[in-house]
């Protein structure tokens, strides 16, 4: 949980003379000589053949065979982890299978299996249609799926039953929503360049102090419109208010996830227009929101960082800020 909470704030505070990330991208990527960095790769189909320090991964066809010295972050429609892992696996595709050891495990998809082989030091955390377990979980192995088999063993086991899930229309109107705001993120970039960017410098300057005051500011911004809707006069300035409020609310990750891109890809040789900074951006951000239950998480911390970077881009202009003259 902790590692998803600090992905987004960890990778915005990596300090400028870092080691660069290793950014991997095309229809077919194969790794045959060790990387020691950090690698961000994504492509049709993503082979790890050599030895890597982590790894963030999209793809259709993900496999791991080699040893990965940090966590491993994958999403696709095949994950095939068959390498040790030194730190967590972070997984969510259609079908996943864990062969390797590793330090925590959370992991959601259609089918998921710990190999035989598999040692997962602490514990491990699925949610899936079907889970199977022939390997080794030395802590806590909490199970959320609709079949579940446990021929290895586990420190202690917790199984909870899905529900039949129904019709796919919530999953299927998610990723059209998701499409929406990828397409009005692109268009504001095109259409308010400036704007835009003086948010995002805002986010990437202090991005833990802007998430604080972010959330809490959220809170005051919605009790503040109460107070002010429950009289008659203010309520046409509430609802004016109200609507800026949840336009705010509904753009701020849109400053965050190039804020993302941003830093990933200033840390490689690669300069992409800032369509592409973007889009980077956004599908790393949608990978995290779409893990389910510790997605929203991630979500209010995206939303809160945001929500912060606008008001400090508009206090930045504001012609009465302390100190100033009107």
């Amino acid at each position: 949980m902790k590692h998803l909470i600090l992905i987004i704030l960890g990778l915005l505070l990596i300090p400028a003379g870092a080691q660069a990330l290793t950014f991997l991208g095309g229809d077919q990527q194969v790794i045959e000589t060790p990387i020691p960095d950090d690698v961000v790769a994504s492509g049709g189909s993503v082979t790890v053949n050599a030895p890597v320090d982590s790894l963030t991964v999209a793809g259709g066809i993900v496999t791991v065979d080699a040893p990965v010295r940090g966590d491993v972050i994958a999403a696709g429609g095949t994950l095939i982890v068959n390498g040790d892992v030194g730190g967590k696996v972070l997984a969510a595709g259609g079908e996943i299978e864990l062969n390797g050891n590793a330090t925590n495990a959370l992991v959601t998809g259609g089918t998921v299996r710990i190999g035989e082989d598999a040692v997962i030091e602490r514990d491990a955390f699925i949610s899936a249609g079907d889970v199977t377990n022939a390997g080794s979980v030395l802590g806590n192995l909490t199970v959320s799926a609709g079949t579940f088999s446990n021929t290895g063993t586990a420190g202690n086991v917790t199984f909870e039953e899905q529900q039949d899930p129904g019709p796919a229309v919530p999953g299927i109107f998610s990723i059209l929503i998701a499409i929406g705001f990828l397409i009005l993120g692109l268009l504001l970039i095109r259409g308010f360049p400036d704007l835009f960017l003086a948010v995002v410098r805002q986010v990437e300057r202090s991005p833990v102090i802007l998430t604080i005051i972010g959330f809490v500011a959220i809170i005051v911004s919605a009790i503040v419109l109460f107070i002010v809707a429950i009289t008659i006069i203010g309520l046409p300035l509430a609802l004016v208010g109200g609507l800026l409020f949840i336009v705010a609310l509904m753009l701020s990750s849109l400053f965050v996830a190039y804020a993302l891109g941003d830093v990933i890809l200033s840390r490689t040789r690669w300069r992409p227009g800032r369509a592409w900074i973007f889009v980077l951006g956004f599908v790393i951000l949608q990978i995290l929101i779409f893990i389910p239950f510790l997605g929203a998480i991630v979500q209010v911390i995206a939303v809160s960082l945001g929500y912060g970077g606008i008001l400090y881009a508009l206090r930045s202009v504001c012609p009465f800020r302390a100190g100033g003259r009107a």
